[in-house]
């Protein structure tokens, strides 16, 4: 099977395993909210921080190598599988140890005894990174997104009925620990391959060089969600934590049910056609037009109903996430893209300089949001956005430079998206305005088919080729 037939296989089974993963896990997520609350969600994301950043380190970091390696044998999997016991060992009993300092900065003693039940996780996600990774490299999509959908179903049938028993905000670590535990099963399940002893010292030395340049590229970008994170914490308490949370929460799901499926799926298409010679720029060029002509008009049209949607989904008492929401979600439109441009920078063995500008945008972040916090949890969501925007036209200039195409080439693509979702927002602003002060259902049930027809028949008027495009990637055929 040629790597275009399988990267659009791939991609229709991440799609829809990531469309009913994350629906279960948004569905989970709203009714625990309901259930639990803001200061429980802000005791949560306050413990998340460490946790979060600990298993972004093991999950995708060193078993990148076996994705861009041109080899991929039973040596190169021990050296990769044994560095990540190593380091998720390490990091676990980090987490055990900083646990007291961090209940004591954010003066919640509760946070000290949440990082300690979650620390585990950090173990059980390490011991399951080469598994997936092999999965990938072979691009068995299909079984990675069964496990994943069996791995939410689970955990939130776990997490819903603690928190119905009263088990508080230990209804999250239940939920998750189930999840992981659930995808780790699935995943060795899936796999034949076991770990072993044959491992020389120059397998690990190559595992641990690329895998060294991932990490600081996972680390940065992890910093760069968890630092608003932490500096909220620290300066407005767990009730605005737990606002800003749900905000951030709701743009990253419903980014990465945009494009979980195709940055899956093309990090290991351009990794297959870099190592066969073929054009793994013009895949990318295809899949930023396909990304742009999506979540432009997404996240415009989120941001302007930022508020009715608050209401519906979670009721009144989160009403404080609105305003938020609506500035946090140009955020998925970075998210949709600047993730296809990472695949493929990996892809290519490019890690370190990718890692670079992402501890660049995570300290103008940092610096950016110490003055912002001041003035309100929604200042420093502008300032998260700001930092991201500042530094992405330097992604767009080393993706063209690999690609061997010019920076305008590749964002001139998004100038009709941009000019479609000007329209559309147009046009919901007005039913919004006519509506008035209507219930949020019925401006949510007015205001969004208006959105989609306008923005449709915009595309079907001047982007007819990105519907010929989508057939075209779908059916993995050539350009």
């Amino acid at each position: 099977m040629s790597v275009n037939r399988a990267f659009g296989r791939g991609v229709a089974w991440m799609a829809a395993g990531n469309w009913l993963e994350q629906a279960v896990n948004f569905a989970v997520f709203v009714v625990l909210a309901r259930l639990l609350g803001a200061r429980d969600y802000g005791l949560l994301a306050m413990a998340s921080v460490f946790i979060v950043l600990s298993e972004s380190l093991v999950r995708e970091s060193l078993s990148e190598y076996l994705i861009a390696a041109r080899e991929a044998g039973a040596r190169e999997l021990n050296a990769t599988f044994w560095l990540l016991v190593g380091l998720g060992g390490g990091l676990g009993v980090c987490l055990w140890a900083i646990a007291p300092l961090a209940a004591q900065a954010y003066g919640e003693p509760q946070v000290a005894t949440l990082i300690r039940a979650l620390a585990p996780s950090v173990l059980i996600v390490a011991l399951n990174a080469v598994p997936v990774a092999i999965l990938r490299r072979d691009l068995a999509f299909r079984i990675l997104a069964i496990r994943a959908v069996a791995g939410v179903i689970l955990g939130g049938i776990t997490g819903i009925g603690m928190a119905l028993a009263g088990f508080g905000v230990w209804s999250f670590v239940g939920q998750w620990l189930v999840l992981i535990t659930t995808n780790a099963v699935l995943a060795w399940g899936a796999v034949r391959w076991r770990p072993g002893l044959d491992v020389a010292r120059a397998d690990l030395a190559r595992a641990a060089a690329f895998g060294g340049q991932v990490l600081g590229l996972r680390a940065g970008e992890l910093a760069g969600t968890q630092v608003p994170t932490l500096v909220i914490g620290a300066t407005l308490g767990p009730e605005a934590t737990g606002l800003y949370a749900v905000a951030w929460r709701l743009v990253e799901t419903l980014s990465f049910l945009i494009v979980t499926p195709l940055r899956q799926a093309s990090q290991s298409a351009f990794a297959a056609l870099m190592r066969q010679g073929g054009d793994a720029g013009a895949l990318l060029l295809d899949l930023g037009r396909l990304t742009g002509a999506v979540a432009i008009p997404f996240f415009a049209g989120l941001s302007l109903l930022a508020a009715p949607m608050i209401a519906v989904v979670f009721g009144e008492a989160w009403a404080g996430a609105a305003p938020v929401l609506s500035v946090l979600a140009a955020m998925g439109v970075y998210i949709c893209i600047a993730r296809v441009q990472v695949a493929f920078c990996l892809a290519a063995g490019r890690a370190a300089t990718v890692a670079l500008l992402a501890w660049g945008v995570a300290l103008l972040m940092a610096g950016l949001i110490w003055l912002a916090a001041r003035f309100g949890i929604a200042a420093v969501a502008g300032a998260v956005v700001v930092a991201h925007l500042l530094l992405w036209p330097l992604y767009f200039r080393l993706v063209a430079e690999i690609a061997g195409r010019r920076v305008p080439g590749l964002a001139v693509c998004h100038l009709r998206p941009l000019a479609g979702a000007g329209i559309m927002a147009l046009s919901v602003l007005g039913t919004m305005r006519l509506l008035g002060a209507t219930h949020p259902v019925a401006v949510f049930a007015a205001a969004v088919p208006v959105g989609v027809a306008v923005y449709l028949g915009f595309a079907l008027a001047a982007m007819r080729d990105r519907f010929a495009l989508f057939m075209r990637v779908a059916r993995g055929e050539e350009a």
